[in-house]
């Protein structure tokens, strides 16, 4: 579903003609002089070139992408959320077909709520977003209707700020204690708060107190636990949020930490482009600065303010070094990993 040049969808207004339908929703496109029906399920409600913009900004509209987030294919589901809308194993595993047609699912039951790139796309909602009505939706290869109803899902998601903003970071570590893996993240969907007690708060407390940072651990988030889970956030790039999710949980084991006034954490201007993120073709003065800033790491050009395909390659690259999706868009996490991320050519 994927070259906008060749292939042009047909936008259905909504959840009247979307009843006259079933596996997915017509499109068309002229090939070789003649008219084919494209069956295209995520082409439904918002328009087919919203979708693919919101797939470029996820994950490259990369299907198959598993880059260790936590969250999986081209709409970069995670496990919670693709069960609730019926589905089974890995997203990256299902077909393409099977993807947009959950994240129709999805969309009709609870808006563009779930992705955030669809906020710093400033892609609208239209009448069927969060109308729960997905009687009209099967997805290809299912025999019967898919799972969820009419009602919306009541497990809440990660906040905002934390949520779909990955950003492993493997610069060097304690030299004797750093692991090049870590186990998986146990919370599933629910990240773990101040004031929280759990056996699994304890497994970070004492690999942390490993690498010499950190008392034994007693499973109880305190204020000692929030104070050093920030400044491992703040030293790996992550948003310094004190919430420990799959992220802020593999840098225990992989991440660079030095304990407060023990370490010293690059000086980095925060990030100009407040909800606006930069992307290919744009010309500016704050791209400038990123471009520089590579410069003086010895990997890139003195910048120019273009955001060329040079700029491209090294944004894609630096955000695969460093566990985000290679989406090519320099947004908060990306600008960060300048200053303290990972990178070679």
């Amino acid at each position: 579903m994927t070259n906008t040049a060749r292939l042009r969808h047909l936008r259905l207004p909504g959840r009247t003609a979307a009843r006259r339908v079933t596996t997915g929703l017509a499109s068309l496109a002229m090939v070789g002089g003649a008219l084919v029906v494209v069956a295209s399920p995520a082409s439904a409600d918002p328009s087919s070139n919203a979708w693919y913009r919101l797939r470029m900004c996820e994950s490259s509209d990369n299907y198959s992408i598993d880059t260790g987030n936590a969250h999986y294919g081209a709409y970069q589901f995670d496990l919670s959320t693709w069960r609730s809308v019926g589905g089974a194993g890995n997203p990256a595993h299902a077909s393409k077909a099977e993807q947009d047609a959950r994240a129709l699912i999805l969309y009709r039951e609870r808006g563009w709520q779930p992705w955030q790139c669809a906020s710093i796309l400033g892609l609208r909602e239209d009448g069927d977003a969060g109308s729960g009505y997905i009687k009209d939706i099967v997805v290809p290869g299912s025999a019967s209707k898919p799972a969820g109803s009419q009602s919306k899902p009541a497990k809440p998601k990660a906040p905002p700020a934390a949520r779909k903003t990955p950003a492993k970071h493997k610069p060097a570590a304690h030299p004797a204690t750093r692991s090049t893996s870590a186990p998986a993240f146990p919370g599933g969907s629910h990240w773990y708060t101040y004031g929280e007690t759990s056996k699994n708060i304890k497994v970070l407390q004492d690999q942390m107190h490993k690498r010499g940072y950190f008392p034994v651990g007693t499973g109880e988030y305190g204020p000692n636990t929030q104070k050093m889970v920030k400044q491992l956030q703040r030293l790996n790039g992550l948003v310094p949020n004190g919430l420990i999710g799959p992220n802020t949980w593999r840098m225990a084991w992989t991440g660079r930490y030095a304990a407060p006034g023990t370490g010293s954490t690059p000086a980095i201007p925060k990030f100009p482009g407040g909800a606006n993120w930069y992307y290919h073709g744009q010309t500016n003065k704050n791209i400038k600065v990123f471009q520089d800033q590579m410069h003086k790491r010895g990997y890139f050009p003195v910048g120019t303010g273009e955001f060329g395909p040079n700029t491209l390659r090294m944004v894609k690259q630096l955000q695969k070094l460093n566990g985000l999706t290679p989406n090519g868009y320099l947004g908060p996490n990306t600008w960060k990993l300048a200053w303290v991320g990972t990178y070679h050519n």
